[in-house]
């Protein structure tokens, strides 16, 4: 693989000089670090992940920053992401070979003070075969516009290998979904979809009309539409674009594999299961285009945001079992806690140096994110539980918000904690009129939703 395309396009535009050279081709980073006979003096990107984004940390190797150190600096709960895992976001780069210049793919960037002594640098180009050399001051402008940090102190490990291995963490929740090909699907809907599925051509409007009202086999059609595996992508578009772009056959192809998903199905009844999951998604959904359309959003993205939002449940209930059934008891005995308190009982609150801060938004939030779907779709999953949350689709978030507490009222919904609707009203700058307008058009369609919750099999 020759040098990225994109660092290649960045230095030429900024004007920067460097040097190529060549090594003999190797298998991992290290090797390459080894080959350059400059360790000492070698730039590194360490990646991490949260529901906000990427962030890129850049230091010399050999001096890799804790995360306890970049969670409390930045305030965010970060995760790394190992290189397969990056691969999807750096595809002009060979895997586990990332330049260090954040800038090159519009990243935020956080940089160790140590690295701007260095005279000269030396860092992977994105090839296993070819490395690149700049004068410091070189690199330096490269990393204009960048974070500093002192690295010095670095506590890396902290928490403890026996807290690492007995709490979850991204690596070991990666691990687990790479079995996890398809998405459990809507079983009251399974067997329609078989049967369309028989004449695509015939049924395609209703088969489409299906994917709509599943959660499960929604996300796994816009993962396919953003995959590139047919020739064209809908990288940032709405449910119904995706449909168009997979066509019926292949929306075909997905209802048949949707029909026949049984091992990730979850317990019918209680308060987190299958049935109250999918009323409260269908509801969501529904309520959330409702008040997309008084606030002159964007309806679909709206409405998959809702359908979406509480999908790290079933992902919870899949991965970790056993600790969803705890957290099924403990909903039952506890029904004025909030869903937050709830899961750090059981999974822990994620402050020690590895750890996840597990729950169902930040799991179903990551997913999203390393399935880059959209940001909106990725904010309010992630943090649908974040009522003070402030930035980028803060709107798609405050209608989730908005939409669970009024769904409360109804007791429809596993979030049970206060919510301050006319604060949130005020924000999305909803009038009581509106709003009354939403209620009632909810109102008129529960019959039709739990309609469709209803009939599920055991």
């Amino acid at each position: 693989m020759n040098v990225s395309e994109r660092l290649e396009q960045y230095l030429a535009r900024r004007g920067l000089a460097w040097t190529p050279v060549d090594i003999a081709p190797v298998t991992n980073l290290d090797e390459a670090i080894r080959a350059s006979g400059q360790a000492a003096d070698f730039a590194v990107a360490t990646v991490l992940i949260d529901v906000s984004g990427l962030l890129m940390v850049v230091h010399r190797a050999g001096n890799p920053p804790s995360l306890a150190q970049l969670r409390k600096f930045t305030g965010r709960p970060l995760q790394q992401l190992e290189p397969l895992q990056a691969a999807s976001f750096f595809d002009d780069c060979h895997p586990g070979f990332i330049p260090p210049v954040g800038a090159a793919w519009d990243l935020d960037v956080l940089v160790d003070e140590d690295i701007y002594s260095a005279r000269q640098v030396c860092f992977t180009s994105g090839s296993e075969q070819v490395l690149i050399q700049m004068a410091g001051e070189e690199f330096q402008r490269a990393l204009d516009n960048a974070r500093r940090m002192d690295f010095t102190g670095n506590e890396a490990g902290n928490g403890g290998d026996d807290e690492a291995d007995a709490t979850p963490t991204l690596n070991k929740v990666a691990d687990r979904l790479k079995g996890l090909t398809r998405l459990p699907p809507m079983p009251a809907l399974a067997g329609r979809m078989a049967e369309l599925a028989q004449d695509p051509e015939q049924h395609g409007d209703e088969l489409a009309n299906l994917v709509g009202i599943d959660p499960g086999l929604a996300a796994q059609v816009l993962r396919y539409a953003r995959s590139g595996l047919f020739g064209q992508t809908r990288q940032n578009g709405s449910l119904a674009e995706a449909i168009e772009l997979l066509g019926a056959d292949r929306l075909a192809h997905v209802a048949r594999g949707a029909a026949g998903v049984r091992s990730f199905r979850v317990a019918r009844d209680g308060a987190l299961g299958i049935n109250s999951l999918w009323r409260h998604s269908l509801y969501c959904a529904f309520m959330c285009r409702a008040l997309a359309e008084r606030l002159e959003l964007d309806q679909d993205m709206a409405y998959l945001c809702g359908l979406l939002h509480n999908f790290g449940l079933l992902l919870i209930a899949w991965l970790y079992p056993s600790e969803f059934r705890e957290l099924q008891a403990l909903r039952e005995i506890n029904p004025e806690s909030d869903m937050r308190s709830l899961e750090r009982e059981v999974f822990g609150s994620g402050e020690g140096g590895d750890t996840v801060p597990m729950g169902h938004a930040t799991l179903g939030g990551l997913l999203y994110r390393l399935w880059q779907l959209p940001e909106p779709v990725i904010k309010a999953a992630g943090l649908h539980q974040s009522p003070d949350y402030q930035g980028a689709d803060e709107d798609y978030v405050r209608m989730v918000l908005l939409a669970n507490g009024l769904l409360k009222k109804r007791g429809i919904g596993d979030e049970l904690s206060p919510d301050d609707i006319p604060a949130l009203t005020d924000a999305l700058g909803l009038g009581s009129v509106a709003l009354e307008e939403v209620q009632q058009e909810i109102s008129s369609l529960s019959a039709d939703l739990d309609a469709l919750i209803i009939p599920l099999e055991p």
